[in-house]
């Protein structure tokens, strides 16, 4: 059974009527300027899976919320993000950028999860900025700031193809800072299920860093929306591409992380050359990450504690 939170109104219901019910949206207030926190129950299991969300300023469909959860997600759905500070100290582009201290005011986070608002850099009016965004990239030409599909994530295979990305890729083209980002493993364990040994699928939330614990930034597409008043919601979404040998092990994608170098030219919203921006979007080195087992405490996003990113082995 998945618990719902709707605006303060518990109800219980069955598993899997999400997915077969798409009429299950008409719950959810459809008015952009309606806020709201949407939560469902914690577990790593095939049983159930978890999601909370903040207060938002504009809806998704209620359906595509439950299709996109660690466990259900095929991509990058949790990252990390922790100093502010040491992103700017790490990064020389970003050394003369100003007026970016509240952007960063909200940090750590150590279990970020779609929806939330978030540092992205980007160019805007010409001028380098970081500021908040929304994980999950809107249109701009949306009507109401809905979206009836998985948007926090896009494959770098296909972005020169997707009617949705192609326009962004050629020029609104972000940088994600992070810290690290989650994947959760799948391995078959005996277990006692009622009086009998049978072999189940556990989910073990893997943590991905640089073996020095740098941050780096992700490669990643964004957009503004306005709503009739001319209020502007950014958002944006991450791209992913085939991993490498260190997470192919644990998932059969991972999130484009940039090399330094490329930073100048993936901001220039005057590059236009698709296919040469498609050749850096590969995966990173492996030699030079690391993956460790953390707490289960992961799999829900109401837990943003720094339990999140602890190697398990040291519990």
């Amino acid at each position: 059974m998945i618990f719902n939170v709707l605006c303060g109104c518990t109800e219980i219901v069955p598993k899997g009527s999400l997915r077969e019910n798409p009429s299950i949206e008409s719950y959810l207030p459809t008015h952009p300027s309606i806020s709201t926190v949407l939560t469902h129950a914690a577990a790593t299991t095939s049983e159930s899976a978890a999601l909370t969300l903040p207060r938002m300023d504009y809806f998704l469909p209620f359906s595509y919320l439950f299709l996109h959860t660690p466990e259900a997600t095929t991509m990058c759905g949790r990252y990390v993000l922790i100093d502010g500070q040491k992103v700017f100290a790490t990064f020389m582009l970003l050394q003369n950028m100003k007026n970016t201290g509240k952007v960063f005011e909200e940090l750590p986070r150590y279990n970020v999860a779609p929806f939330q608002r978030m540092p992205v850099v980007a160019v805007r009016d010409q001028k380098l900025t970081a500021e908040q965004m929304r994980w999950g990239l809107i249109p701009h030409w949306s009507k109401d700031g809905k979206v009836a599909f998985s948007t926090f994530n896009a494959k770098a295979e296909t972005l020169d193809q997707s009617k949705l990305y192609n326009t962004y890729f050629k020029g609104s083209r972000c940088l994600i800072p992070a810290d690290g980002f989650y994947e959760w493993k799948k391995a078959a364990v005996t277990k006692e299920v009622r009086g009998a040994e049978r072999q189940v699928i556990e989910k073990q939330p893997m943590c991905i860093r640089m073996k020095d614990e740098s941050p780096f930034m992700f490669a990643g597409l964004f957009s503004v929306w306005k709503d009739a008043e001319g209020k502007e919601f950014p958002s944006y979404t991450i791209i992913t591409t085939s991993p490498n040998e260190l997470v192919g092990e644990i998932h059969d994608r991972m999130p484009v992380i940039l090399p330094e170098k490329e930073f100048e030219r993936w901001l220039d919203r005057d590059f236009k050359d698709t296919a040469a921006l498609k050749k850096i979007l590969v995966s990173y080195p492996a030699k030079k990450m690391k993956a460790y087992r953390v707490s289960t405490v992961v799999s829900s996003s109401r837990n943003d504690v720094p339990e999140c990113v602890e190697p398990l082995e040291k519990k």
